[in-house]
Formats: structure tokens, C-alpha cells, sequence
């Protein structure tokens, strides 16, 4: 794709994987929407990509809420008269057992991480449609494809949802001239444990998250963003950022698939 006065919105765009995706974009000629709930952040990414010569503008919104996603879709298409690229990054993380966590906990995980993009689709696919391509780029998680630890219940749901839902939004949408490309993340240095929340008293389990971002090893943002571009410019369905922990992840469930066969198909 050439990058050059496209337009992307991009959700959680003011921090993270989604402001170094900006960024990147920016520097390759494109405008951006930078679409978020923390206003400062947003000032400082609209400055930088505004530094590099690109437009930029800040649209604060709450992407669970379906009305706040189509005010911000019509500013978005308002502001240069179309949007080439949504990338549905906006997440939170939520911990706590399947026995702890409330309605309101899920409401509010489900909300963000899968009616957000959800939302969004919805917002920016009839103008898609209408021009006859477009892009879309959703974040899921690599604990979007492999179920993770007991206590990441909420968070595990939500992304293999934005994972399902990609998948047959992918076959939808290929034959009408748009993309879609799912972005499984592992550990990324960003701050998405700012916005973590932990149902429960496991306190050493909540202090561990939050020490993620500082661990060495862990894959900078600006690297995912280059991956995301290497994406959309080859229309890569998925994009993984660490594929060697998800082959081993998965001979790990392969192992355990033929061990409840070796042990149940006698018996079925």
C-alpha cells in the first residue's frame, strides 16, 4: 500500500503500539487520527506527528460506547474527507478467576477489548464499502489464540473473541476489496498495565503484571509497528510478534490433545 496522504484512525493511538504505529505511518506520509481517552498523551503524539510535517487530529472517545464511535467516525471522516486505515488497538487488561470476577468486570473488559473494535467496524465499514477498500488492522493477543493462566479468564475471552470475529471479518470483507490483518502481541514494552485491573487479593500476582513493561526482552513497540506496516503491505492476515513462543505454546496443546485421545478414543 502506499502510505503517502492515506488516512488511519487508530484507536488507543496516543500510547503504546498504537502511538508508535502513528508514528510510523506519519513518517511514511500518512495523516492520522489519534483516538483515546487520555488527552495529554494525545497532545504529545499529535505533536509529533504534526513535527513531521503529516496532520494529525485527537478525538477523545470511550470505544465501548457505540455513540461516542460514531461521533468520533463522522470527525474522522469529516477531517480529510476519507479514512483509508482503522487500526482497533484500544485494550485493558483485567485479571481475576472465572468465581470472582462480577458482571461489571466483564462488562467492562468485553466492552473495551471486543465491542470496541466491534464498534468501530460497524462505524467505518459503510464508508469502507461505499470507496471500495480500506484496511483494517485488529489487535488481539497471542493469550488470544492460547488460553493463558486461570486467573487471565477475562482477558483470554476478549481477545479470542477479537480473534473469531477477525477471522470471519477477513473472509467477509476480502472479496469487497478490503483488508484485514489480526496483530497477536506478546510481552510489549507499553503501558497497558496502567490500566490493569486485578479482582482478588492475589497481590504478588498484581505486582508481577505490573512489573512486565521492565523486563528484559521484552519487544519495543516501535518494532510491532513496523511488523503492522509489513502487514497491511503484504495483506498478512495474522501477525505475530513473537511466533517461536506461539510454536511452542502450541506443541504444548498438541501434546496435550493427543494425550486426551490416546486416553479417551478407547473409550468413546
Amino acid at each position: 500500500m502506499e502510505f503517502k496522504n492515506k488516512v488511519a484512525v487508530i484507536t488507543g493511538g496516543a500510547s503504546g503500539i498504537g502511538r508508535s504505529t502513528a508514528v510510523a505511518l506519519a513518517k511514511m506520509g500518512a495523516n492520522i487520527v489519534i483516538v483515546d481517552v487520555n488527552r495529554e498523551r494525545m497532545a504529545e503524539a499529535q505533536r509529533e506527528i504534526e513535527a513531521l510535517g503529516r496532520r494529525a487530529l485527537t478525538i477523545q472517545c470511550d470505544v465501548a460506547k457505540y455513540d461516542d464511535v460514531t461521533s468520533m467516525a463522522k470527525q474522522a471522516i469529516a477531517f480529510a474527507g476519507g479514512v483509508d486505515i482503522l487500526m482497533n488497538n484500544a485494550g485493558v487488561m483485567l485479571r481475576g478467576f472465572v468465581d470472582t470476577l462480577e458482571p461489571a468486570d466483564w462488562a467492562w473488559i468485553l466492552g473495551i477489548n471486543l465491542y470496541g473494535v466491534i464498534h468501530c467496524c460497524r462505524a467505518f465499514l459503510p464508508h469502507m464499502r461505499e470507496r471500495g477498500n480500506g484496511y483494517i488492522v485488529n489487535t488481539s493477543s497471542i493469550g488470544g489464540l492460547i488460553g493463558g493462566q486461570p486467573n487471565s479468564i477475562g482477558y483470554s475471552t476478549s481477545k479470542f473473541a477479537v480473534t473469531g470475529f477477525s477471522e470471519v471479518l477477513y473472509k467477509y470483507l476480502k472479496p469487497k476489496g478490503i483488508g484485514v490483518s489480526l496483530l497477536c502481541p506478546g510481552l510489549i514494552r507499553t503501558n497497558l498495565p496502567e490500566n490493569f485491573r486485578y479482582v482478588g487479593d492475589d497481590l504478588q500476582a498484581l505486582g508481577a503484571i505490573k512489573e512486565i513493561a521492565k523486563e528484559p526482552g521484552v519487544m519495543e513497540p516501535e518494532e510491532v509497528a513496523q511488523m503492522v506496516i509489513d502487514g497491511i503491505n503484504k495483506n498478512k492476515f495474522l501477525i505475530l510478534t513473537h511466533p517461536a513462543r506461539f510454536l511452542t505454546m502450541m506443541e504444548r496443546r498438541a501434546k496435550d490433545v493427543q494425550g486426551f485421545l490416546d486416553t479417551q478414543l478407547p473409550t468413546l
